[in-house]
């Protein structure tokens, strides 16, 4: 008996010795299917509060950190992110419940009180009021369930929900430390290196994914050419923005995998009308004629562009197509400079960020006013500092080159912020435009639920800004990245923003 006990007792051992070594090997496994994604982008973000971002660039990161309530897929629909059930019980009341068990990065359950958080704090802020306009109040109704009152029955209400500036952050990381950004999204932050990288690490409580990568880390290039040679040999797995030679050479390569895409984006030659050499319309409209955008489109985006004809980019729902244009004419903006009271041109300087393809319009569009006496000095910035300087209302802007991108197909998105008269201390209107009648079109447009009538009233604002001229969009660029043809599945948004949520490394 005593025999017996002794084979059973070493039986088990060994049962046990091998499950415990069964599972480590799983483990091991497991820890070996974790994998880094490093990817190269042109730009370094400018900050990863929702609330305070202004610019692609940090807005693209923040997405995958932060959830929104809804999201707008590709075909314009509106699909519910952190909501479970949305409910308009009258043209005013609208009821949004929240998905149970949602947790934030650090460990904690998404409540209706972060919720009530991020957006009375993103309806309070001068540079997200412009999405959050139609918005009387926000009251909790349960711990799951929150109403929005509105002033009129909003008909993009929940488009503008959908933006990332009313991304839900979490309430008490937030109030212990404004720099702890905390959100219930894929990543979570980990580091980042001022001036060289972003890493972000997976958010373990991110239920809703099927990759397999642990790491994300996020390189700040501004060369394009630096971009293109660190995926050639390697050193990263995917690069944005490259240039449209770079982009066509490695798409007939089969190691990699390109992407290039129509987006809502523009990108403009800005004129800051505090600015003496330029409160005159008569020389903005003259810089407009002098320009060649056709050449732009051709020898800097190599045909990875088109020509734009308004400050609304041409797949957005209300574009205006048949909008006041400048082709150029040499002779009609020497005539305008000449009637503006400066017959012989004058010396200004040309802001731009330090991103190749910019910098190149930059060259061209120095070259062209040289054409009719206008002398325009290139002057650099690194990103952040670049955008810093643009918002910055105490400082004079001379002309300077900047792009803006709509996230919702609607053109409230880029017509109200930059040229709406109340947006002036909300320092998106950075070049101090005012305009009554431009003014009174936008603010009725708001308020119409009816979409034909809406979009009328848009075109007819878009012809106002062509005629003024604040900003003069130049083209609406395309968007491109490419990765090693190894990993699967990444997705992208209308804004070419990425999600790695099936991405799988092999």
């Amino acid at each position: 008996m005593k025999r017996k006990l002794i084979y059973l007792s070493i039986l088990v051992l060994l049962v046990l010795f091998a499950c415990s070594q069964k599972e480590n090997k799983k483990e091991t496994v497991e820890k070996e299917e974790k994998k880094i994604l490093t990817m190269a982008q042109k730009a370094e973000i400018k900050t990863l509060d929702p609330q305070k971002a202004t610019d692609s660039v940090s807005r693209s990161i923040i997405k995958l950190i932060n959830q929104t309530l809804v999201y707008i897929d590709n075909e314009g629909n509106i699909v519910p992110e952190l909501a479970q059930e949305i409910t308009k019980v009258s043209p005013k009341e609208t009821l949004i419940k929240i998905k149970n068990d949602i947790k934030f990065s650090n460990g904690e359950t998404l409540t209706i009180d972060d919720v009530l958080f991020s957006l009375e704090r993103a309806k309070a802020s001068p540079k997200m009021s412009q999405d959050l306009y139609m918005i009387e109040s926000f009251e909790k109704v349960d711990d799951r369930t929150l109403k929005i009152n509105t002033l009129y029955d909003a008909g993009n209400l929940l488009h503008k929900l959908a933006s990332g500036g009313v991304a839900i952050i979490n309430k008490k990381a937030f109030e212990k430390d404004e720099n702890n950004i905390v959100g219930t999204g894929m990543f979570k932050l980990k580091e980042w290196v001022a001036g060289e990288k972003l890493v972000l690490e997976r958010n373990e409580f991110f239920k809703d994914s099927k990759s397999n990568i642990d790491t994300l880390v996020v390189k700040f290039v501004p060369e394009a050419n630096s971009r293109m040679i660190m995926l050639e040999t390697g050193e990263i797995d995917l690069a944005r923005d490259l240039l449209p030679l770079d982009f066509k050479k490695i798409s007939e390569d089969t190691k990699f995998t390109t992407v290039e895409i129509e987006t809502p984006s523009n990108m403009f030659l800005g004129f800051d009308l505090r600015n003496e050499l330029l409160a005159d319309k008569r020389v903005r409209q003259a810089i407009a004629y002098a320009i060649n955008n056709e050449d732009l489109v051709k020898t800097v985006f190599n045909g990875s562009a088109s020509v734009a004809t308004s400050p609304v980019p041409k797949i957005t729902t209300g574009h205006n197509e048949n909008s006041n244009n400048y082709p150029q004419n040499i002779e009609k903006a020497k005539q305008l400079l000449a009637e503006a009271g400066y017959p012989n041109g004058f010396n200004i300087e040309l802001f731009v960020s330090e991103d190749n393809q910019r910098i190149d319009m930059a060259v061209i569009i120095q070259d062209n006013l040289k054409k009719i006496g206008i002398n325009a000095e290139i002057k650099t910035f690194q990103w952040a500092a670049y955008v810093s300087t643009i918002e910055n209302p105490n400082i004079i802007k001379p002309l300077f080159i900047m792009s803006w991108n709509i996230s919702n197909d609607d053109p409230d998105e880029v017509l109200y912020p930059l040229y709406h008269s109340s947006q002036i201390d909300a320092h998106t209107n950075v070049v101090f435009y005012k305009n009554e009648k431009f003014d009174n079109l936008i603010s009725e447009a708001r308020e119409t639920t009816d979409k034909e009538k809406r979009m009328k009233l848009y075109e007819e604002a878009q012809d106002i800004i062509q005629e003024d001229l604040p900003h003069y969009t130049l083209v609406y660029p395309k968007q491109n990245f490419a990765y090693k043809a190894s990993i699967k599945n990444i997705k992208y948004n209308k804004r070419a923003y990425l999600d790695f949520q099936d991405t799988i490394i092999e």
